[in-house]
């Protein structure tokens, strides 16, 4: 990896609460948040299960590179995902792994990019890929186009003056294209080595200028990136806020101005229907999503186990209702844990890569939300007002208050301060800015919730169902008399 906290400095215009940062490493939202990231790449020194030796760059390399030829390759990725995630306990979402894994595979898929004109897009891919694996590069996503006006087309909004609506081809060259326009919600970008950038598959026929996917590092001249506020709480320790103080997935504003892509960058270049396939076409779509419900599920892992600690470090345990909705957690726990290992098993190989069933894992996608939200509600319920009343940590140092301070929060099951430790967590989780983004991030991250139910529906084959529903009917109908 080449971004570190030493080498964050390396000319990238990353702007934090209206300001240029002009040293990205003296930030604590930045540096705090790379350190998390940066085990990722210790883990590989630490832990040989994390690498193997990959002849495709004749070195070796994270397994998060490896293309999986089998069920059991799945499951080994699996689990190292979940050593990555558990790092961040499920709460950094777009950690290296998640776009290493559809760069594994990319070279598999690369010939369905094809040419055009002397750009040769499929090896350009391929050259892109040998890279990111050479180099261990930190690659951040961009797709989302700003959300101006959803009843107009990209091509509408940039003939009435909308230069930021999407990011568009300018200007045309013989050695590449000026690229100017936006992208929004892009996780983690300020503190990545490069940019993917593409679109999601709703290009109209006349947005052919729209029409792009290329990578570039994030210090290219032209590319700034926006923060969002953070969510970190600079004036109170860890203890107060052991979640958002610790790191913050910075979400940011990607602006570019007047950017040189050149041709050797390109992926997709005017051509829609190339774009609106490049998800798919690219083969990052299921292997990305693999990597997503796994660390959903270490998340969802999380937020089941704080329940469960509340109840019992609350004295809630012995009640059955408070039972009731402890196994109904454990319950989706597992339903999660099962789908995963069933996408895995009832994969297919595919172009040389065993894939994984993504409807499994859309299903996975769609009601993890769910049982996310539910693991909150119940945190809050149990938590309740004792969170609300939670003194400042400082309190415990003052003298005069800290001896009753002491006695009036501890009970038989927990001391004071543990106790004021817990409920902080559940206070964190639930009710503060960090939260309440992640809660968010959870349900739209991986689209409209909507569209993911209709495009399950869609795949679904009904056709043994509909067998037995026409003999039923065969049967009722020959029988009538």
């Amino acid at each position: 990896m080449t971004t570190k906290n030493g080498q964050l400095n390396d000319g990238r215009e990353v702007y934090l609460n209206g300001q240029r940062v002009t040293d990205m490493a003296s930030e604590p939202v930045f540096s705090k948040t790379l350190a998390v990231i940066q085990r990722y790449y210790e883990l590989q020194h630490e832990n040989k299960n994390h690498t193997f030796f990959d002849n495709g760059i004749e070195s070796e390399a994270s397994v998060m590179f490896f293309a999986p030829k089998t069920a059991n390759d799945l499951a080994k990725k699996r689990q190292i995902y979940e050593e990555v995630a558990r790092e961040s306990f499920g709460m950094l979402g777009r950690t290296p792994d998640f776009i290493n894994a559809g760069v594994a595979i990319l070279g598999n898929y690369a010939d369905n990019l094809g040419k055009q004109g002397e750009i040769d897009f499929a090896s350009n891919a391929i050259n892109w890929a040998n890279h990111v694996k050479s180099d261990d590069v930190f690659v951040s996503h961009a797709i989302q186009n700003p959300q101006l006006d959803r009843q107009k087309t990209l091509s509408q909004l940039l003939a009435e003056g909308q230069e930021f609506a999407g990011v568009w081809i300018k200007e045309t060259r013989e050695d590449g294209v000026i690229v100017r326009g936006a992208k929004q919600v892009n996780t983690l970008a300020p503190l990545a080595d490069e940019l993917l950038i593409f679109n999601l598959p709703d290009l109209k026929s006349e947005d052919d200028k729209f029409a792009l996917a290329f990578a570039l590092p994030i210090a290219t001249p032209g590319v700034k990136v926006i923060c969002r506020k953070p969510t970190m709480k600079s004036d109170y320790s860890l203890a107060d806020y052991p979640l958002s103080q610790a790191f913050d997935e910075m979400d940011a504003f990607l602006l570019f101005d007047d950017v040189f892509v050149p041709n050797d960058a390109l992926f997709v270049c005017g051509d829609v229907e190339k774009s609106n396939a490049f998800f798919e076409a690219s083969g990052l779509f299921h292997h990305t999503a693999h990597q997503d419900e796994i660390r959903g599920f270490v998340k969802l892992e999380f937020v089941t186990g704080i329940a469960v600690r509340l109840a019992e470090q609350l004295g809630l345990s012995g009640f059955q209702r408070v039972q009731e909705k402890l196994g109904e957690l454990s319950v989706n726990l597992e339903l999660i844990r099962s789908c995963i290992v069933a996408s895995e098993v009832t994969g297919k190989l595919q172009k040389d890569v065993f894939t994984p069933n993504m409807q499994t894992l859309l299903a996975v996608r769609a009601k993890l939300t769910t049982y996310y939200d539910e693991a909150l509600c119940v945190i809050a319920e149990f938590s309740a007002g004792s969170a609300v009343g939670v003194p400042d940590f400082r309190a415990f140092s003052n003298p005069e208050i800290s001896e009753m301070l002491d006695s009036a929060l501890t009970s038989d099951l927990m001391p004071a301060e543990e106790r004021v430790l817990l409920l902080n967590l559940a206070w964190d989780i639930t009710s503060e800015s960090f939260g309440q983004r992640q809660r968010v991030y959870e349900f739209l991250h991986g689209g409209n919730p909507m569209f993911i139910h209709l495009q399950h529906l869609r795949h679904t084959d009904l056709t043994q169902a509909n067998q037995m529903i026409d003999k039923v009917l065969n049967n009722a109908r020959n029988g009538k008399k």
